[in-house]
């Protein structure tokens, strides 16, 4: 039996919180077309033991995602898995809780030698980060998912601007720290990897394009680029797969990058990873994201598409991984 575990979703929730209904509809849907007996079940808050307890036949397809400011609870929810010693999908709970953590994760990124963006921990009470940091910058939140703290223009070129957004973010987000990094002018991919009986596989690398983005709009994929389906960075903002014979040195460094930051963080089942090019075209790791999005009009999902991989196909790696995982001694 497969639970399809996701978190209860009030009727008026914004649709950054609500698109993991799309989620449960695309998982529900395979499992149904691979034959899995399966139930969804709508978790509240942190409830997990609750609800999971005394039932050890099952492996949770965890779709166990936080509301906004509330990062801690996706963590506590996969570490419930844990000590319920159910097999579960996805990133652990250590993996789980350092994606979540955006300093932590480019701290344990460069440590392992893998290139990211100059930046840090910023203070909007002490700036000095800014002396060190060559502008201009781009600020958020550390440990929000869904491009929340990005909206409007979240790229600073002033000292006083990225000082008056720190204060902003800091307000909006109280306790949690706020992240200043170099924004790197150049193109944006998407690398997307899905774990198989033999390792990882990495899908066909993804590129974001930015069309027609007049001055003073910034290029990247903010929250009305991702939500907003009436605005113009939702519009505008285009996904494509570059062809290996114009970019084919470049795919394979992206794909080399991603396999070693999967590694880095150790993240299981599925990933993907998002890279910025610099001024001189060099890539960086921007984000880590463990249990990405599974709806069908998602980022992981075109990768696999591309890949000839439907969702039934999918979804049925990702269990076979957490099968495989829940079978060795001392996995919860």
């Amino acid at each position: 039996m497969i639970v399809v575990a996701h978190p209860r979703v009030a009727p008026d929730a914004d649709r950054s919180t609500s698109d993991v209904l799309d989620q449960v509809e695309l998982v529900a849907g395979a499992l149904a077309a691979l034959g899995e007996r399966f139930e969804t079940v709508a978790i509240d808050g942190g409830r997990v033991w609750e609800t999971l307890a005394g039932r050890p036949d099952v492996v949770v397809f965890n779709l166990l995602e936080f509301p906004p400011g509330a990062p801690q609870l996706q963590t506590a929810a996969t570490a419930a898995l844990e000590l319920l010693a159910l097999p579960f999908t996805g990133a652990a709970a250590g993996p789980m809780w350092l994606s979540t953590d955006k300093l932590a994760t480019r701290a344990l990124l460069a440590s392992s030698g893998l290139p990211v963006a100059a930046g840090g921990r910023f203070e909007p009470g002490c700036p000095a980060l800014l002396d060190v940091v060559p502008p201009p910058w781009i600020l958020k939140p550390a440990f929000e998912d869904a491009s929340l703290g990005l909206e409007g223009d979240p790229v600073c070129a002033t000292v006083a601007r990225a000082v008056a957004r720190g204060h902003d973010l800091a307000a909006r987000f109280p306790g949690q720290p706020i992240v200043l990094e170099h924004f790197l002018p150049g193109r944006e991919f998407n690398v997307a990897l899905l774990e198989d009986a033999a390792g990882v596989e990495v899908l066909p690398v993804a590129e974001i394009e930015f069309v027609d983005f007049p001055p003073g709009t910034p290029a990247l994929v903010g929250y009305e680029a991702k939500w907003q389906v009436d605005s113009f960075e939702y519009r505008h903002t285009v996904r494509r797969f570059p062809s290996p014979d114009a970019d084919g040195a470049l795919l394979d460094e992206l794909a080399g990058l991603a396999r070693s930051a999967w590694r880095a963080c150790g993240l299981a089942g599925y990933g993907r990873f998002d890279l910025r090019l610099d001024e001189a075209g060099r890539p960086h790791v921007l984000e880590v994201n463990a249990n990405p999005c599974l709806s069908a009009d998602a980022g992981f999902m075109a990768a696999a598409g591309q890949a000839g991989l439907g969702a039934a196909a999918v979804v049925a790696r990702i269990v076979a991984a957490a099968r495989r995982r829940g079978d060795r001694p001392g996995r919860g």
